[in-house]
Protein backbone atom coordinates (compact mmCIF):
# COMPACT_ATOMS: atom_id res chain seq x y z
CA UNK A 1 0.00 0.00 0.00
CA UNK A 2 1.27 3.73 -0.77
CA UNK A 3 0.57 7.08 0.54
CA UNK A 4 -3.01 7.32 1.68
CA UNK A 5 -5.14 10.98 1.91
CA UNK A 6 -8.15 11.81 3.97
CA UNK A 7 -9.29 15.31 4.14
CA UNK A 8 -11.50 17.54 6.94
CA UNK A 9 -12.85 20.69 7.64
CA UNK A 10 -11.95 22.05 10.27
CA UNK A 11 -15.42 23.49 12.25
CA UNK A 12 -16.27 25.58 15.03
CA UNK A 13 -16.49 22.87 17.18
CA UNK A 14 -12.54 21.73 16.54
CA UNK A 15 -11.24 24.68 17.79
CA UNK A 16 -10.34 26.22 21.02
CA UNK A 17 -10.74 29.98 22.73
CA UNK A 18 -7.78 30.66 20.85
CA UNK A 19 -9.89 30.09 17.64
CA UNK A 20 -6.86 27.36 16.93
CA UNK A 21 -7.63 23.89 16.56
CA UNK A 22 -7.79 21.36 19.70
CA UNK A 23 -4.54 19.12 20.16
CA UNK A 24 -6.79 16.53 20.51
CA UNK A 25 -7.95 17.42 16.98
CA UNK A 26 -4.81 16.93 15.19
CA UNK A 27 -4.90 13.40 17.05
CA UNK A 28 -7.97 12.63 16.13
CA UNK A 29 -7.79 13.56 12.12
CA UNK A 30 -4.61 10.81 12.59
CA UNK A 31 -6.22 8.24 13.86
CA UNK A 32 -9.22 8.48 11.92
CA UNK A 33 -6.83 8.66 8.83
CA UNK A 34 -5.29 5.93 10.15
CA UNK A 35 -8.05 3.71 10.29
CA UNK A 36 -9.19 4.66 6.68
CA UNK A 37 -6.15 3.98 4.90
CA UNK A 38 -6.37 0.22 6.68
CA UNK A 39 -10.03 0.40 5.67
CA UNK A 40 -9.04 1.08 1.86
CA UNK A 41 -6.77 -1.55 1.63
CA UNK A 42 -9.23 -4.16 2.46
CA UNK A 43 -9.13 -4.23 6.27
CA UNK A 44 -11.56 -2.54 7.92
CA UNK A 45 -13.27 -2.59 11.02
CA UNK A 46 -15.94 -5.55 9.93
CA UNK A 47 -12.31 -7.28 9.25
CA UNK A 48 -10.34 -6.98 12.51
CA UNK A 49 -14.09 -8.12 14.20
CA UNK A 50 -14.22 -10.84 12.54
CA UNK A 51 -10.20 -11.64 13.00
CA UNK A 52 -10.97 -10.92 16.98
CA UNK A 53 -8.32 -8.19 16.66
CA UNK A 54 -7.37 -4.67 16.68
CA UNK A 55 -4.69 -1.96 16.75
CA UNK A 56 -3.82 -0.18 19.59
CA UNK A 57 -1.49 2.77 19.74
CA UNK A 58 1.48 2.43 21.99
CA UNK A 59 2.94 6.14 21.35
CA UNK A 60 2.32 8.89 19.80
CA UNK A 61 4.65 11.52 18.71
CA UNK A 62 3.03 14.92 17.21
CA UNK A 63 4.82 18.15 15.82
CA UNK A 64 2.70 21.15 15.38
CA UNK A 65 4.41 23.74 12.50
CA UNK A 66 1.66 26.04 11.80
CA UNK A 67 -1.59 26.78 13.49
CA UNK A 68 -4.62 25.65 11.84
CA UNK A 69 -7.86 27.64 12.16
CA UNK A 70 -11.27 27.06 11.39
CA UNK A 71 -12.59 26.46 8.00
CA UNK A 72 -9.31 25.53 7.03
CA UNK A 73 -8.88 22.46 4.96
CA UNK A 74 -6.49 19.90 5.91
CA UNK A 75 -5.05 17.15 4.00
CA UNK A 76 -3.36 14.06 6.42
CA UNK A 77 -0.99 12.00 4.64
CA UNK A 78 -0.57 8.32 5.76
CA UNK A 79 1.54 5.33 5.37
CA UNK A 80 3.24 2.84 7.38
CA UNK A 81 7.15 3.05 7.53
CA UNK A 82 7.59 -0.48 9.93
CA UNK A 83 6.14 -3.59 10.46
CA UNK A 84 7.41 -5.85 13.09
CA UNK A 85 6.17 -8.64 14.96
CA UNK A 86 3.36 -7.48 16.81
CA UNK A 87 3.81 -3.65 16.12
CA UNK A 88 3.85 -1.11 13.23
CA UNK A 89 5.37 2.47 13.09
CA UNK A 90 2.21 4.68 10.94
CA UNK A 91 3.75 8.35 9.44
CA UNK A 92 1.10 11.55 9.32
CA UNK A 93 1.75 14.68 7.33
CA UNK A 94 -0.81 17.06 7.78
CA UNK A 95 -1.29 19.91 5.32
CA UNK A 96 -3.57 22.72 4.66
CA UNK A 97 -4.99 21.99 1.01
CA UNK A 98 -5.34 25.49 -0.03
CA UNK A 99 -1.50 26.32 -0.63
CA UNK A 100 -0.09 22.63 0.09
CA UNK A 101 1.49 24.13 3.60
CA UNK A 102 2.70 21.31 6.37
CA UNK A 103 1.13 22.31 9.29
CA UNK A 104 2.06 19.51 11.08
CA UNK A 105 3.74 15.93 11.02
CA UNK A 106 3.84 13.06 13.69
CA UNK A 107 3.97 9.24 13.74
CA UNK A 108 2.18 6.40 16.09
CA UNK A 109 3.38 2.88 17.09
CA UNK A 110 0.49 0.80 17.17
CA UNK A 111 0.06 -2.55 18.33
CA UNK A 112 -1.92 -5.42 17.18
CA UNK A 113 -3.93 -7.39 19.83
CA UNK A 114 -6.05 -10.19 20.61
CA UNK A 115 -9.47 -8.65 21.93
CA UNK A 116 -10.62 -11.79 23.87
CA UNK A 117 -6.89 -12.26 25.51
CA UNK A 118 -6.15 -8.63 25.32
CA UNK A 119 -2.83 -9.48 24.36
CA UNK A 120 -0.55 -8.49 21.35
CA UNK A 121 0.08 -11.05 18.69
CA UNK A 122 1.83 -11.73 15.24
CA UNK A 123 -0.10 -8.94 12.52
CA UNK A 124 -0.73 -12.02 9.57
CA UNK A 125 1.27 -11.95 6.34
CA UNK A 126 -1.95 -10.80 4.31
CA UNK A 127 -2.18 -7.76 6.62
CA UNK A 128 1.66 -6.80 6.35
CA UNK A 129 1.60 -7.38 3.13
CA UNK A 130 -1.66 -5.07 2.77
CA UNK A 131 -0.37 -1.84 4.92
CA UNK A 132 3.50 -2.09 4.36
CA UNK A 133 4.48 0.97 1.91
CA UNK A 134 7.25 0.49 -0.17
CA UNK A 135 10.58 3.25 0.14
CA UNK A 136 8.74 5.59 1.94
CA UNK A 137 10.43 7.77 4.76
CA UNK A 138 10.33 7.18 8.44
CA UNK A 139 10.92 9.27 11.15
CA UNK A 140 13.48 8.70 13.78
CA UNK A 141 11.81 6.58 16.80
CA UNK A 142 13.75 7.71 20.39
CA UNK A 143 13.79 5.25 23.26
CA UNK A 144 11.63 6.64 25.74
CA UNK A 145 13.08 6.88 29.24
CA UNK A 146 10.34 7.78 31.59
CA UNK A 147 11.03 9.29 34.81
CA UNK A 148 9.45 9.68 38.04
CA UNK A 149 7.93 12.85 39.03
CA UNK A 150 9.90 15.12 41.29
CA UNK A 151 9.06 15.19 44.95
CA UNK A 152 7.87 18.61 44.43
CA UNK A 153 6.37 18.41 40.69
CA UNK A 154 2.66 20.23 40.63
CA UNK A 155 -0.63 17.16 41.70
CA UNK A 156 -3.96 16.81 39.87
CA UNK A 157 -6.81 14.08 39.98
CA UNK A 158 -9.46 13.68 38.44
CA UNK A 159 -11.99 11.05 37.38
CA UNK A 160 -12.59 9.21 34.17
CA UNK A 161 -16.16 10.48 32.88
CA UNK A 162 -17.97 8.79 29.79
CA UNK A 163 -17.69 11.40 27.41
CA UNK A 164 -13.48 10.60 27.18
CA UNK A 165 -14.46 6.82 26.55
CA UNK A 166 -14.10 5.49 22.91
CA UNK A 167 -15.86 2.68 21.16
CA UNK A 168 -13.09 0.15 22.67
CA UNK A 169 -14.05 1.34 25.99
CA UNK A 170 -10.93 2.93 27.28
CA UNK A 171 -10.11 6.61 27.43
CA UNK A 172 -9.52 7.64 23.94
CA UNK A 173 -5.79 8.08 23.01
CA UNK A 174 -6.40 11.77 21.70
CA UNK A 175 -8.34 13.06 24.88
CA UNK A 176 -4.89 12.49 26.91
CA UNK A 177 -3.90 15.68 24.90
CA UNK A 178 -6.61 17.44 26.68
CA UNK A 179 -6.05 16.06 29.91
CA UNK A 180 -2.09 17.36 29.48
CA UNK A 181 -3.27 20.52 28.73
CA UNK A 182 -6.09 21.28 31.37
CA UNK A 183 -3.09 19.69 34.19
CA UNK A 184 -0.61 22.67 32.52
CA UNK A 185 -3.07 25.08 32.53
CA UNK A 186 -3.77 24.78 36.20
CA UNK A 187 -0.13 24.23 37.56
CA UNK A 188 0.68 27.76 35.33
CA UNK A 189 -2.10 29.09 37.20
CA UNK A 190 -1.30 27.86 40.81
CA UNK A 191 1.87 30.15 40.15
CA UNK A 192 0.42 33.65 38.64
CA UNK A 193 -0.25 32.75 35.20
CA UNK A 194 -3.95 33.64 34.23
CA UNK A 195 -5.25 32.26 30.75
CA UNK A 196 -6.60 34.84 28.80
CA UNK A 197 -8.21 33.86 25.80
CA UNK A 198 -8.79 37.87 24.86
CA UNK A 199 -5.27 38.67 24.69
CA UNK A 200 -3.93 37.50 21.44
CA UNK A 201 -0.23 37.68 22.50
CA UNK A 202 -0.76 35.90 25.87
CA UNK A 203 -0.58 32.27 24.96
CA UNK A 204 1.26 28.94 25.09
CA UNK A 205 1.24 27.02 21.80
CA UNK A 206 2.20 23.59 21.57
CA UNK A 207 5.47 22.44 19.16
CA UNK A 208 5.50 18.91 20.07
CA UNK A 209 4.15 16.18 21.87
CA UNK A 210 5.18 13.00 22.52
CA UNK A 211 2.79 10.75 24.76
CA UNK A 212 3.68 6.91 25.49
CA UNK A 213 0.39 4.73 26.72
CA UNK A 214 0.93 2.25 29.37
CA UNK A 215 -2.00 1.13 30.65
CA UNK A 216 -5.54 1.51 29.56
CA UNK A 217 -7.97 4.24 31.67
CA UNK A 218 -11.86 2.87 31.85
CA UNK A 219 -14.77 4.46 32.96
CA UNK A 220 -15.03 5.78 36.66
CA UNK A 221 -10.78 5.53 36.91
CA UNK A 222 -9.86 8.23 39.63
CA UNK A 223 -6.02 9.43 38.01
CA UNK A 224 -3.76 11.33 40.18
CA UNK A 225 -1.68 13.31 37.78
CA UNK A 226 1.90 15.10 37.85
CA UNK A 227 3.04 18.03 35.43
CA UNK A 228 7.10 19.44 35.86
CA UNK A 229 8.81 21.78 34.18
CA UNK A 230 12.37 20.50 32.50
CA UNK A 231 13.85 22.90 31.04
CA UNK A 232 13.29 27.11 30.22
CA UNK A 233 14.71 29.04 27.16
CA UNK A 234 13.73 32.42 26.09
CA UNK A 235 10.46 32.07 24.21
CA UNK A 236 9.17 28.62 25.46
CA UNK A 237 9.73 25.80 28.23
CA UNK A 238 9.42 21.78 28.01
CA UNK A 239 7.37 19.91 30.64
CA UNK A 240 7.03 15.95 31.22
CA UNK A 241 3.67 14.57 32.74
CA UNK A 242 2.19 11.82 34.44
CA UNK A 243 -0.79 10.04 34.82
CA UNK A 244 -1.35 7.15 37.05
CA UNK A 245 -4.51 4.73 38.44
CA UNK A 246 -3.12 3.75 42.41
CA UNK A 247 0.31 2.61 41.90
CA UNK A 248 0.06 1.87 37.46
CA UNK A 249 1.12 4.24 35.17
CA UNK A 250 -1.17 5.12 32.68
CA UNK A 251 0.40 7.52 30.57
CA UNK A 252 3.88 9.49 30.55
CA UNK A 253 4.12 12.46 28.28
CA UNK A 254 7.13 14.97 27.05
CA UNK A 255 6.09 18.44 25.57
CA UNK A 256 7.70 21.69 24.14
CA UNK A 257 5.67 24.41 24.36
CA UNK A 258 6.43 28.18 22.82
CA UNK A 259 5.23 31.41 24.93
CA UNK A 260 4.17 34.23 22.32
CA UNK A 261 5.08 36.73 24.31
CA UNK A 262 7.84 36.19 26.80
CA UNK A 263 6.86 39.25 29.18
CA UNK A 264 3.28 38.52 28.94
CA UNK A 265 3.59 36.34 32.53
CA UNK A 266 3.82 32.54 31.17
CA UNK A 267 7.64 32.23 31.56
CA UNK A 268 7.81 33.56 35.24
CA UNK A 269 4.97 30.94 36.17
CA UNK A 270 6.72 28.51 34.20
CA UNK A 271 10.49 29.23 35.86
CA UNK A 272 8.23 29.47 39.67
CA UNK A 273 7.06 25.89 38.56
CA UNK A 274 10.64 25.31 37.81
CA UNK A 275 11.86 25.75 41.03
CA UNK A 276 8.77 23.96 42.52
CA UNK A 277 9.58 21.14 40.57
CA UNK A 278 13.75 21.11 41.38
Amino acid sequence: MRRHVSRYRVQLYDVNAFGELHTAGFLRYMQQTASDASAAAGFDVEWYAQQGTIWLIRRTVLDCVLPVVYRDEIAVHTWVSDMRRVRSQREYELRRTGDDQLVARGWSDWVYVDTLRGKPVRAPEELQRGLMSEDLPAQPRPAGKPSEPPSRAFRTSRRVEFSAIDSVAHVNNAHYAAYLEQDLWDALGAHGWRLDPVAPNNRVRLRRLDLEYFEAALYGDELTGWVWVTDVCRDGFRTEHQLQRSDRRVLHAYSDWQVDDPAGGALTAVQALMERAA
